[in-house]
């Protein structure tokens, strides 16, 4: 993710920020305020898996 950084829009809401990729606008990736730091910091570790979170997704759909 770090090297498409410059291409992902973050918008504060009330009690989320929302994630928007530059090429994938319709995909919007809601993170609770309260998760923020955890959020970041799983980023930075390269922990965070688009992957994984993708097929996550799709089993809370089915």
């Amino acid at each position: 993710m770090t090297q498409d950084a410059g291409r992902v829009a973050a918008k504060r809401i009330n009690d989320h920020v929302e994630l928007i990729h530059g090429d994938s606008p319709d995909t919007v990736l809601e993170v609770p305020r309260r998760d923020w730091e955890r959020f970041t910091a799983a980023v930075k570790s390269g922990a965070f898996d688009l992957e994984s979170l993708e097929r996550e997704a799709e089993e809370h759909v089915a």
